[in-house]
């Protein structure tokens, strides 16, 4: 899926705002069911997950981050964008087995778009110690960019 520049945003109607929402909303709230099954699915049965879930939703994801940019959801449609990408965080452990998201996977929900962003409650996340390696490099440079 092309990533639409402003002039296209207007041909996406509350038609496909819902249908994205609505395959997003499948992604994320089959994620522990799947990650359950996952260990004893073959690699056609991992495959068919991928796109049947995955493939449907995290383009479409990426629209819909542009389009909350843009103004373009309604409240209840922000408040069901935040509420999905908070679910989605919390269960980033079961992302990353069954779609191979990580961290910086989730971190361009920040970039893309997301109410989120405008929230002040905490967020958790559950990662391993191991994938801090993938990341200490660039939280290391952040942290030189900050006085102390």
């Amino acid at each position: 899926m092309n990533i639409p520049d402003k002039l296209s945003l207007s041909t996406y109607t509350s038609h496909h705002i819902e249908s994205f929402l609505r395959n997003y909303e499948l992604m994320v709230k089959s994620l522990p069911e799947v990650a359950e099954w996952w260990p004893g699915m073959d690699d056609f049965e991992r495959q068919h997950a991928r796109t049947a879930y995955f493939g449907e939703a995290w383009a479409p994801r990426r629209v819909l981050g542009t389009l909350y940019r843009a103004g373009r959801l309604t409240a209840e449609q922000e408040a069901e964008l935040a509420a999905l990408d908070d679910e989605l965080i919390q269960h980033l452990d079961e992302a990353n087995l069954c779609y191979g998201l990580n961290l910086q996977s989730v971190a361009q929900l920040f970039t893309w778009g997301t109410p989120l962003a405008q929230s002040d409650k905490v967020i958790r996340i559950s990662i391993h110690p191991r994938t801090l390696n993938e990341i200490a490099p660039a939280l290391a440079a952040i942290g030189e960019k900050v006085p102390a």
